[in-house]
């Protein structure tokens, strides 16, 4: 208790840490509870920011050379519209030994493997074309067909594909717990194409809710092995890797040794799927050749011969992107993306080992709770105003380390209930500091807006933790003004109470804008008197020099104030005339001097006021004062003098004060004099701009 003492924000009462904790504990079950009651939401909002994650990446390595930007290993090979009219191919589908030059061609450019994205499950309408193509399969030794199939639960998967082309079966160690889909309903290459295929690999595609392709899995189940990606089997091949190595971990990874004896470990998820980490837009990272641009290249030896070169040692994809053919999805790049080439990033991705891999349980625990603890930390231990602060720097720092964690570690950290946490979290602090602090601070206001200042009120808002400071009794260097009706007295013995209490309103009212336009501190009503002072609100410090010069402006100020009040008086006196009312004159007296100030009341009243000799002095000069002008001590003659709010020449004159004795260098302004002096200054208040004159008219 003592520690939490220790560390807790002075704004924040032991009291307030229950309630607090009870928003980060709040924070963080609410969105656990909406994620397993409303999954559709969080869970598009979470996917969602992976694509802005991948969109933010820097580019992902496809070469071997890091200057590079497309792939020296991985290229297309892309049948389309010009190819067919230009060459005379026709309509699709095409005579089957097209196919064959292609792979006859890319036999001779020494290529490394194809994988072929189309589906030859039928007899061509000639003999002729299908025992080419199965020749030239053949021949080659490189080629993977596709196949597709409908995916059903795991254990009702087909038998068909063992019987059809067991070779091409995985045959892999599975161990854990979790789901590998199922091979459903089955089509295959024709036969004489699954017997010379180097191998075949499923095309099967597994967009996530709202159609975007981001995770796919690499195997199904099928009874007597697994069958693989098109992809999975084209990198099996380049990476040489042993039929018996392979191991199947559910819910965690796809282990294999490549021939090198190098293990590789690719994460999947509990329905078996991989996160496909795309390296960029349609063709912005692999080379596409159109095909008529390479029958272009052939009519010459000089371009055959430099076409043949652009095939060696690579691994190549056959696609079709005539009208009307061809598969789309939309990717984190792109919403209408070429499905094709998801095969090269995925190769990609398996050949360089760049894997992506959702968070472990503690990693998720620890990106759901750590954030809100901060914010909850800073916030108890820095204050109330730290909480939005602190929120941003949290956030900002959360939304780094997600990029961070797919740039640099390949982890999908979680996104959308961590930020739904800390956000539901600051919403609730700032809640609870509205509860228990602000609108503790507001009735504290309240009750000092009686006795205080309107300025000393704004600064209490702007810092609270000066109020000790502003309260506290010490002495300091004010301008004080006493203004009272002459007379007043004998004029209550003979008027109406009501009477009395309206001339009182007219009287207060206006004076009391006029002080605190100019900065004054309305300290009290004496019946038909009133005490301010100037200077007070201003923080203390900054040397002599500067404390001077707020005592001269001040000064200054409750000169103007008196004349404005004198002028506003006469303004009155010409209304109560109108109205067949007595008139009434005004004396006012100002010293400037070294007073005590502070809350000089007690718990029960407060009185935040200021006493000493030099009040008493301004009193006396109030009772000196002619009706209708004002009496300057010296001190502050010459200070209003120094602000030419006052002229030079105004005559001076020694008078005897009641309880003071007899003080010389007074100063007098009389009455005739009030227009003269207000019409020969502008006037400004205290903040530099001139006082609004229709609100001191009242």
């Amino acid at each position: 208790m003592s520690v939490m003492r220790r560390f807790l924000h002075r704004d924040w009462k032991r009291a307030h840490v229950a309630m607090l904790l009870s928003c980060a504990v709040a924070a963080l079950v609410l969105p656990l509870l909406l994620a397993l009651t409303w999954p559709e939401l969080i869970e598009p909002l979470e996917l969602w920011t992976v694509d802005v994650r991948f969109q933010h990446r820097p580019p992902l390595p496809v070469s071997r050379d890091p200057l590079q930007e497309r792939s020296d290993t991985l290229v297309a090979i892309d049948y389309d519209d010009l190819a067919a009219h230009k060459y005379r191919l026709g309509r699709w589908p095409w005579d089957r030994r097209v196919h064959a030059q292609v792979f006859k061609f890319l036999k001779t450019a020494g290529a490394h493997t194809l994988m072929v994205d189309m589906l030859f499950d039928h007899a061509a309408p000639a003999r002729d074309q299908d025992e080419a193509l199965a020749d030239a399969t053949r021949r080659a030794g490189f080629v993977l067909y596709p196949a597709v199939f409908s995916i059903a639960p795991e254990q009702e998967s087909t038998e068909a594909f063992r019987l059809a082309a067991p070779r091409h079966l995985i045959q892999a160690e599975v161990r854990g717990v979790g789901e590998i889909p199922g091979v459903g309903k089955l089509t295959l290459p024709l036969p004489a194409l699954i017997e010379t295929a180097a191998g075949l690999g499923h095309i099967f595609r597994t967009p996530d809710r709202g159609g975007v392709l981001r995770r796919m899995p690499l195997v199904f189940s099928t009874r007597g092995g697994f069958v693989p990606a098109l992809s999975l089997a084209a990198a099996f091949r380049s990476l040489d890797v042993p039929p018996t190595s392979v191991r199947i971990e559910r819910g965690q990874a796809i282990r294999f040794k490549t021939g090198a004896g190098r293990e590789v470990v690719i994460p999947i998820d509990a329905h078996g799927r991989t996160w496909i980490n795309y390296a960029g837009p349609w063709g912005a990272r692999f080379l596409h050749y159109p095909y008529s641009w390479m029958l272009d290249q052939m009519q010459s030896a000089e371009g055959k011969a430099q076409l043949l070169n652009s095939f060696k040692d690579k691994s190549v994809l056959l696609t079709n992107l005539t009208t009307g053919l061809g598969d789309r999805v939309a990717t984190p790049f792109d919403p209408d993306f070429p499905t094709s080439e998801v095969h090269l990033h995925l190769l990609n991705m398996l050949l360089t080992e760049q894997f992506l891999r959702d968070p472990t349980a503690f990693e998720v625990s620890l990106c759901l709770g750590i954030p809100i603890v901060m914010l909850t930390a800073v916030a108890l231990t820095g204050g109330p105003g730290m909480i939005m602060p602190a929120f941003a720097v949290v956030l900002g720092s959360y939304l780094l380390l997600l990029q961070t964690g797919l740039n640099r570690w390949g982890v999908l950290l979680p996104a959308a209930q961590p930020i739904v946490s800390l956000t539901v979290g600051v919403v609730l602090l700032l809640m609870a500091r509205l509860f228990l602090i602000d609108r503790e601070r507001a009735r504290f206001q309240i009750a000092l807006g009686a006795c205080l200042p309107p300025q000393t009120i704004q600064l209490i808002k702007e810092s609270p933790e000066r109020i000790p400071n502003l309260l506290a009794g010490h002495h300091r260097e004010l301008t004080v003004i006493f203004a009272d009706i002459q007379g007043f007295s004998a004029f209550c013995k003979r008027a109406d109470p009501l009477l009395i209490q309206r001339v009182l309103r007219d009287f207060l009212t206006p004076m009391t804008i006029i002080l605190r336009e100019y900065g004054g501190t309305l300290n009290k009503y004496m019946g038909d008197g009133v005490m301010a002072f100037f200077g007070d609100a201003e923080p203390e410090g900054g040397g002599e020099d500067v404390e001077e010069e707020r005592v001269r402006r001040h000064a200054a100020n409750a000169v103007r104030a008196g004349l404005q009040m004198q002028k506003k008086m006469a303004e009155l006196n010409l209304r109560w005339l109108s109205q067949g009312q007595d008139t009434h004159l005004v004396r006012i007296g100002i010293n400037t001097g070294i007073v005590t100030i502070g809350n000089l009341g007690t718990e029960y009243l407060w009185d935040y006021t200021v006493i000493g000799p030099e009040v008493n002095k301004a009193q006396r000069l109030e009772g000196a004062a002619q009706p209708g002008g004002l009496l300057l001590a010296r001190r502050t003659y010459a200070l209003a003098r120094r602000e030419s709010v006052l002229p030079d020449n105004l005559p001076t004159k020694v008078m005897t004060l009641k309880g003071i004795g007899e003080e010389a260098d007074l100063c007098a302004v009389p009455p005739e004099m009030i227009d003269e002096l207000i019409g020969a200054n502008s006037f400004p208040s205290d903040s530099g701009s001139p006082p609004d004159h229709r609100l001191a008219a009242g």
